[in-house]
């Protein structure tokens, strides 16, 4: 039959606009544009006149003689209804096609979409194991779903399917137990992949009542890690660990990304929803799971695809609820909306806990928990530009190497740990091993392998910002600062950060803080070494070499010998030593200078000795913090410990103030936090804090106008305009409700916030209003502020009877 352009028969026709308009829209591709019924058609054309068709008329040429216009008029018109009929006809017919295929069964078109993609859809086995030497200490297996998302071979996939060994609880406590026993296990990993229609499974598996991989599956036909690998892990997320991380993403970013060598032939990668918000995904929009439930026990000779339909229940920006029913081995399989795009990976079941003392988790098997597609689409495209992840490989003797590269550079021998560090990189990707790496090529003056690698090192981790502030050095030292890219997050990392004082060095070192303001500006010996070790780069920059030397000498002095600032103020040390040297043209004071240097050296290896039980009696104490069952009272006194040993600790006074406050001893609380307020020290969140606790400590206890007077002073010396307005708020000058408004959706803002309101309306008497204002303190999830501990203790104690 002929096809024929009915859009531009419309176009030719001497149509009223109204008519024109009326059958391009009957005609448009797009159904939604079309009338929704023959009614309405009905209506339009009912509104048309015959003045509407005698203007539409004249955009012809009007014929000369006046009988054969009447006549060409009769026949026009003859013609014009005629098409009109035609037009209504065809029209009527695409409008009832299309009604027809609007109320034709969805699940006929996941059907198509599921026999589309299922060759694309892989069966995975992970078989790990743990060696003592050639003893076999602990073995185990796993099975689950990948699937095709790229043409360059690149596979989806749960990270607890790639590398179940992150979760296995009993595999650490297995090499923990070797450890104590002086053993160095080794970890080893295989993984095989087979697609939809290939054969995997050996039937007889059974009857050899055998674990090996090559009794149980065909090996032959599978892509595999080992051997010549024609399979890798190119890359798995990092695992969040923090509550407040947790809450916001329950399935912990659980993907990691697969590559094949070569994508069989006929096989194409599923297409991903790029631009999806998990968020606005419809209630009850219908999708259908694509993996392999029950894995090889439900499996014949070859991979069979199975298929599970569901609704879209709830959606939340990193989880959407399904009711679909999963089983072990679905996990990482494919979920397809209507458009037959992956919108999620299945990544377990919902799980139902029964109260009680000892909770029963009971799986519910058809509520499928499933990633939006969000997270692991961006993380898919960084690979494919070039950024490296972490493999999620165990590297157990990584510790080991990282004793031998430190003491190394330790004694200066900076090449050879420099080489050292690359030759465990060809064996191992681990991230702090390529955190290492930049390091020594850092301390060797290897700035382009260093920048390379703290590349990497962020690549894994984006929320490494030593990794970033050591870029900015690098460019710093090379006066490109101004074009670094890493500028911006730099100078982001406020009191909100817990790793704001990287944030104070960038300010340092781009002369946005004065030296002398700087060098006091530290709170632990740590921070101490760092500012000097940034104040001599500067000196050394401007070619002042003896202050520099001084200032560097002081830094190494102060700085933990196991830490990455004294590896770096030691090999800038060396380097500003030789420059010296170099200048010397005095061969006695050559000799005197180079003996001076080995004096020093071995002032070093004498201090470090003279503080080895120092360092080991802080590291137990430290331990004793961080364990999660001593109390408050327990805490400080393990905290007093401390203090006696770095007495200029200010974080140390901090914890004290507040853990007294918990315990109530108003007194000894606010005799802290006057005594770090009194050390000089840069306005971080320590000192904001402190300012505020001194002032609500004699609010409570009933020293009304000191309390008023002390939080005048601090809200006229505060820069940080958060807790200036904390402050007139709690002065009366600021609603609550505004401070509310102005914090927003930032957890830092709302704990400052509330933990500062309710120990105000604790002081004033109000009980029931404090225990709120910490209840909101708490729902801020940051457990690891002090504010939280302080909020949660408080609560404790106002509902604990008097008496």
């Amino acid at each position: 039959y002929e096809t024929c352009d009915f859009l531009a028969k419309v176009e030719e026709l001497p149509l009223p606009h109204e008519t024109e308009v009326l059958f391009k829209t009957m005609l448009a591709d797009d159904p939604d544009l079309r009338p929704r019924s023959m009614t309405e058609v009905a209506e339009a054309l009912a509104r048309i006149t015959d003045e509407d068709i005698e203007n539409g008329k004249r955009r012809r040429s009007e014929l000369a003689a006046t009988s054969a216009k009447d006549i060409s008029r009769l026949k026009k018109r003859q013609m014009l209804l005629a098409a009109i009929v035609v037009l209504l006809v065809v029209a009527g017919g695409l409008i009832w096609f299309q009604l027809g295929i609007r109320k034709k069964d969805s699940a006929a078109v996941l059907e198509y979409y599921a026999n589309q993609y299922a060759r694309s859809v892989a069966f995975v086995v992970v078989d790990y194991s743990l060696w003592d030497d050639k003893t076999m200490a602990y073995r185990n297996r796993a099975e689950g779903t990948a699937f095709l998302a790229d043409k360059d071979g690149y596979l989806l996939t749960n990270r607890h399917v790639a590398c179940p060994w992150l979760e296995d609880s009993t595999l650490y406590m297995v090499i923990n137990q070797l450890r104590k026993n002086e053993r160095s296990p080794r970890f080893d990993y295989r993984m095989l992949l087979w697609f939809e229609g290939e054969k995997a499974f050996t039937r007889s598996a059974g009857l050899l009542d055998s674990q090996e991989l090559a009794d149980v599956y065909f090996l032959d036909s599978a892509f595999r890690s080992d051997g010549t690998p024609r399979l890798t892990i190119a890359g798995v997320a990092k695992p969040p660990v923090q509550t407040r991380q947790l809450v916001a993403s329950p399935l912990k970013d659980d993907f990691a990304v697969l590559k094949i060598d070569r994508v069989p032939e006929g096989l194409k990668p599923l297409p991903l929803d790029l631009k999806m918000d998990a968020q606005k995904v419809p209630k009850l929009s219908r999708v259908v799971i694509l993996g392999f439930p029950m894995g090889s026990r439900a499996q014949e000779a070859s991979v069979n695809v199975s298929v599970a339909r569901g609704h879209v229940r709830r959606s939340f920006e990193n989880l959407l609820q399904v009711d679909a029913s999963l089983y072990g081995g679905s996990s990482g399989g494919p979920m397809i909306d209507m458009r037959g795009k992956v919108i999620g990976i299945a990544s377990g079941v919902a799980i139902d806990r029964a109260p009680g003392l000892l909770p029963i988790a009971t799986p519910i098997w058809n509520m499928a928990m499933v990633l939006p597609i969000t997270n692991s689409a961006a993380f898919l495209q960084d690979l494919k530009a070039g950024q490296i992840k972490w493999n999620g490989l165990l590297d157990l003797s990584v510790e080991a190497k990282l004793k031998q590269i430190t003491e190394t550079a330790a004694n200066g021998r900076w090449a050879e740990a420099m080489a050292m560090v690359d030759k465990e990189l060809k064996l191992s990707f681990d991230p702090s091993l390529v955190m290492a790496g930049g390091m020594m090529h850092f301390c060797a003056g290897d700035y382009e392998g260093a920048s390379r690698l703290f590349g990497q090192s962020l690549s894994m981790d984006a929320e490494n910002n030593l990794a970033r502030l050591m870029l900015f050095i690098i460019d710093w030292l090379a006066d490109r600062s101004s074009v670094n890219p890493h500028r911006q997050e730099l100078l982001a990392l406020d009191w909100r950060s817990p790793v704001e004082f990287l944030g104070y060095l960038f300010l340092v070192m781009e002369g946005m803080v004065d030296e002398v303001s700087a060098l006091k500006g530290w709170d632990t010996e740590s921070e101490k070494s760092w500012l000097y070790y940034v104040a001599g780069l500067i000196h050394a920059k401007h070619g002042d070499w003896a202050e520099s030397e001084r200032l560097l000498k002081e830094a190494v002095l102060t700085a933990d010998f196991n830490s990455w600032e004294f590896f770096l103020t030691r090999a800038k040390l060396d380097q500003v030593q030789k420059m010296q040297l170099n200048f010397l043209q005095n061969e006695a004071r050559w000799a005197e200078y180079q003996a001076e240097i080995e004096a020093f050296d071995q002032a070093i290896k004498k201090h470090d000795e003279a503080n080895k039980p120092l360092r080991l009696k802080l590291a137990g104490l430290k331990a004793q913090l961080e364990e999660s069952s001593p109390s408050p009272k327990d805490k400080l006194q393990v905290l007093e410990k401390i203090l006696e040993s770095a007495p200029d600790n200010g974080d140390v006074l901090v914890n004290m103030s507040f853990y007294s406050a918990m315990e109530e001893a108003w007194q000894q609380s606010l005799e802290y936090a006057r005594r770090f307020l009194t050390r000089d020290s840069r306005q971080n969140a320590s000192r904001l804090s402190m300012g505020l606790m001194e002032a609500e400590i004699l609010h409570h206890m009933g020293r009304k106008e000191e309390a008023l007077k002390t939080l005048e002073a601090y809200v006229r010396h505060t820069r940080d305009p958060w807790y200036r307005s904390v402050g007139e708020c709690l002065m009366g000058k600021r609603t609550e409700e505004s401070l509310k408004t102005e914090a927003g959706n930032s957890a830092e803002n709302l704990i400052t916030l509330h933990a500062a309101l309710g120990f105000w309306a604790e002081g004033s008497g109000d009980k029931d209003r404090a225990i709120e204002h910490y209840k909101e303190a708490l729902e801020s999830f940051l457990d690891t502020w002090i504010e939280f501990d302080f909020a949660r203790e408080r609560i404790k104690s106002l509902r604990r009877p008097s008496g």
